[in-house]
């Protein structure tokens, strides 16, 4: 069984960041929702369409999830393999 863990990992690495990305796709993640920053904005205003524009949402958290599964099945059988 642990011999075969990191391949099951890589696999749901695999999974979350295509599913990542297609709810990415599918709600508009990366989209503004509203026009651009105007230079007759004042300097709060801009600061508050920032602010609500950084939020990472779950589909970035998923891909991020994704991602790290990838990584540590990497390291696991690097690790092994040098050990």
């Amino acid at each position: 069984m642990m011999i075969a863990a990191p391949w099951y990992l890589l696999s749901i690495g695999i999974v979350l960041v295509i599913v990542g990305v297609i709810l990415g796709a599918l709600f508009g993640v990366g989209r503004l929702p509203g026009p651009g920053i105007d230079p007759r904005l004042s300097d709060a205003e801009i600061a508050k369409r920032l602010r609500s524009q950084s939020s990472l949402g779950v589909p970035g958290l998923i891909f991020y999830a994704g991602l790290l599964c990838m990584f540590v099945s990497a390291g696991w059988r690097l690790l092994r393999f040098f050990h």
